[in-house]
């Protein structure tokens, strides 16, 4: 193939070629060099002229210590550091990472001097323990994130002019020891005036057993794994999204307390982290999203139920439009074992929860044991959500049980023929009134056990007219055969007006409602191009 055409034209090697990514605007080029290590982003201005004028709109400094070879790492680091800040092209740096070990960690010049030029976010993180970090002095700073693991990690004391971190907006902190006995309240309170995300993972320290927050520009607050927590008391005014995660585990005991008050919170997420004692002091009439997910009703730590604590944020939130819930029926033996002869208490837990006319979004993972029972409780439910469109159940059969003796009793025997078993054909299920469902989506069926065909009795027994789709997904391990059965048995059990099975993917078997007639010939036209 020639190079170049008769009339000196460049030919198809020349233009396959020609440098794509040098035509690119300039911001353009600048935010994709933002994205790699500085470094890297430096040598590209070897590479032409046009690419010397490109590092003039970097955004971002990301040093990491990994980018220097093990030998001589802390003074190649350094270097680095000090070199990257001299060339970067304007004096305020909307971006930065830095990140650091024990071997060339110290707080000298290029660190101070990256963190008062910084004016957008800071990323600190460590991937082994320091000795001792101090909270960056980011005073410019809108988004501050620290990440070190088993490091401890010193709050400074606020100026006497002024607000040590006035901008700061975002503050997030994950696997780091707050020393001292400063609260991390009070430094949030004298600091942070203008803190509107505050996310606490995996953090310990005396700074945070009794976390009170009292702020007005707080919006979002997530707290998840911190076993230290003994005491959340939240006023907020503009706080918009809860979110509270497998906390109140520290080991010296206390329960753990929870007072919140937000009258415009949106949101509320709780799980795995119920209290002693929960209250909310405002009304929580704007939350439109709850989920957790909330067990109803769940066994929690010292035998107690978690689910007076779900039904109190339903109670709360009654008004809410998306829910995220776990529905748990123990078996026997754990009914036996861990509540004594209230074999019933299941079932009138279910019945307490409130109405909620409002909710048109629900995701439900149902577990239950051996001998099922789950089908009248999740028809209860439902019957609390008239205006329910939208339902996605995830079924999780054989949930653990705790048995009296050393030897659990045997398993009941499985098979497609258990799936039908005890079950009437013909949609016999809990009528239910559900006139503006329209979505209907089942996951982890495992064809064995016929609890899950009593569930779906539930689901499809009385379908709403308004049902446009429903899917039913099989999980990786059912068996092949198990599923072409029940895939060959579902049409006719649950005989569904105007629609088709079909099964497409092989694990997915779904009802697709039937076009209208009167659509089809538009449809045709549209097809033709008309």
């Amino acid at each position: 193939m020639k190079k170049r055409k008769a009339d000196g034209s460049p030919g198809p090697c020349l233009a396959a070629g020609r440098d794509r990514l040098g035509s690119l605007p300039d911001d353009l080029i600048g935010r994709i060099l933002s994205l790699l290590p500085t470094r890297q982003a430096v040598l590209t201005s070897q590479l032409s002229r046009r690419w010397r004028r490109v590092w003039a709109h970097v955004t971002a400094l990301n040093l990491s210590v990994r980018d220097c070879a093990r030998r001589g790492r802390p003074p190649r680091f350094r270097a680095l550091a000090r070199e990257a800040l001299l060339r970067f092209p304007t004096p305020g740096i909307p971006s930065v990472s830095v990140e650091i070990n024990r071997s060339v960690y110290t707080a000298d010049e290029w660190y101070r001097q990256a963190m008062e030029r910084a004016v957008g976010s800071v990323r600190v993180a460590s991937p082994r323990a320091l000795n001792e970090l101090e909270l960056p002095p980011c005073a410019r700073a809108e988004a501050l994130a620290v990440r070190s693991p088993r490091t401890v990690l010193t709050l400074p004391d606020p100026a006497p002019d002024l607000p040590s971190f006035g901008r700061l907006a975002e503050l997030n902190l994950s696997l780091v020891q707050l020393g001292g006995a400063r609260p991390l309240g009070e430094f949030l309170a004298s600091c942070c005036p203008r803190l509107r995300m505050l996310r606490l993972c995996s953090v310990r320290g005396p700074a945070l057993r009794r976390l009170a927050l009292r702020t007005d520009a707080l919006e979002v607050l997530d707290v998840s794994n911190v076993d230290d927590l003994t005491s959340l008391d939240v006023a907020a005014t503009n706080l918009r999204c809860l979110s509270v995660r497998s906390c109140f585990r520290s080991p010296t005991g206390g329960g753990g307390e929870v007072a919140v008050s937000a009258p415009r919170i949106e949101a509320v997420r709780w799980h795995r982290s119920y209290p002693e004692q929960l209250i909310f002091r405002s009304d929580l009439a704007s939350a439109r999203r709850i989920g957790g997910p909330l067990k109803l009703p769940a066994l929690g730590r010292r035998d107690q139920f978690d689910a007076p604590y779900t039904l109190q944020l339903l109670h709360a939130c009654s008004l809410a439009h998306h829910l995220d819930l776990e529905l748990v029926m123990p078996d026997e033996t754990t009914l036996l074992n861990w509540l004594g002869p209230a074999q019933g208490a299941c079932e009138d837990l279910i019945r307490r929860v409130p109405q909620l006319p409002n909710v048109s979004a629900l995701s439900l993972k149902i577990r239950w044991g051996f001998g099922g029972g789950i089908a009248p409780s999740l028809a209860t439910l439902l019957s609390r959500t008239p205006s329910l469109t939208r339902l996605r159940v995830e079924a999780s059969p054989y949930c653990f049980a705790v048995f009296e003796g050393d030897v659990p009793p045997p398993p009941p025997p499985r098979g497609w023929q258990r799936w039908t078993s005890g079950v009437r054909a013909g949609g016999g299920g809990v009528p239910l009134r559900l006139d503006g469902l329209r979505e209907v989506a089942v996951v982890g069926l495992k064809g064995e056990d016929p609890e899950e065909c009593r569930v779906l009795d539930v689901l499809l027994g009385s379908a709403a007219r308004s049902l446009e789709r429903v899917s039913l997904t099989f999980r990786d391990d059912a068996a092949a055969s198990v599923a072409d059965e029940i895939a060959a048995d579902i049409p006719g059990r649950f005989p569904m007006a105007a629609g088709r099975w079909e099964r497409c993917p092989p694990s997915v078997l779904a009802w697709v409602k039937r076009e209208d007639e009167n659509s089809q010939p538009r449809r045709a036209k549209k097809c033709r191009g008309e």
